[in-house]
């Protein structure tokens, strides 16, 4: 008999579990609650509301999400937890757990530096995939065009997993010069889509990442990686707020300044934002005293 249910994150998976369950009265415990872009646009937004107002337990992987919650009507509560009493505990980010965990087996088992011939080398890391970058011809071209100035002015390479949506797109706006010029230069790697090992170990080596994922972007933190945002928003205020990542969304003009300045930060440790790496031991704590 299933007494509970674990919902990770924000995806459609997500949703979809989380009103199945609520219909048959299955209590669920929702890892990464709170996160708020403030943009209902983006379906992830959609997604974690709900799930959290359906939730019985909210582990909520920062205090900025702590604090999203209470000013949505939340509170303090005790046990007995149920969905009309739910729980909400800041224990933590388990992604940084993740990380940590999946970085020592990354050093073991991948290959991406060696087949990159990118070992010891400087490079920067790109992930591009978020529709009002990919669907607009004019923010994707400035992006693009970002990445050939910074290649010129600093004489380092990319290296670029681009996602086939991303790449379909690219390919068909190829008479711009700015794609075009993007497609020949020979210091972007544009490779495709990598493993779960591969991208820990590059953005683990990375110089910088530049991205609009809120994984990706929450992944340099954790690898002490200065980031550059390309969306208008982001659910990690508090990487902002330690100026280690920089919001720039599509324009040129914001991003090769921001990287500028990201790019000559002297290399010291990021402050612990995302807990200790034992997220994942509290959240399983407080299921099994509350059982």
């Amino acid at each position: 008999m299933v007494t509970s249910i674990i919902l990770y994150g924000d995806t459609n998976s997500t949703l979809a579990g989380a009103i199945a369950a609520s219909k048959i009265h299955i209590p669920i415990v929702h890892i990464e609650a709170g996160l708020r872009s403030f943009n209902k646009k983006m379906p992830e937004e959609i997604n974690r509301i709900i799930c959290d107002h359906c939730s019985t337990y909210l582990f909520t992987p920062t205090q900025t999400g702590y604090n999203n919650l209470i000013h949505e009507g939340f509170k303090k509560t005790k046990p007995p937890y149920t969905i009309d009493n739910p729980a909400v505990l800041c224990y933590g980010d388990i992604m940084y757990d993740n990380s940590l965990y999946f970085s020592e087996i990354a050093e073991q088992k991948s290959s991406i530096l060696e087949r990159l011939q990118i070992k010891n080398k400087n490079f920067l890391l790109a992930t591009v995939h978020r529709d009002y970058n990919t669907d607009q011809p004019e923010a994707l071209g400035e992006i693009l065009k970002s990445f050939n100035t910074i290649c010129a002015n600093h004489n380092i390479e990319f290296i670029f997993p681009i996602h086939p949506r991303t790449l379909k797109i690219i390919k068909s706006l190829s008479d711009n010069k700015d794609v075009s010029d993007f497609l020949e230069n020979p210091l972007i790697q544009k490779i495709t889509p990598v493993s779960f090992l591969d991208m820990i170990l590059l953005e683990k080596y990375a110089e910088l990442i530049l991205t609009d994922s809120g994984g990706v972007q929450k992944e340099a933190y954790f690898f002490n990686k200065p980031c550059i945002i390309l969306r208008t928003e982001t659910e990690w205020v508090e990487i902002l707020e330690t100026q280690k990542a920089l919001i720039t969304g599509s324009s040129f003009e914001k991003i090769i300044p921001s990287f500028n300045s990201l790019f000559n930060l002297p290399k010291t440790e990021f402050p612990k934002i995302f807990g200790d790496g034992n997220t994942a031991e509290l959240i399983c704590e407080e299921l099994l005293k509350n059982a």
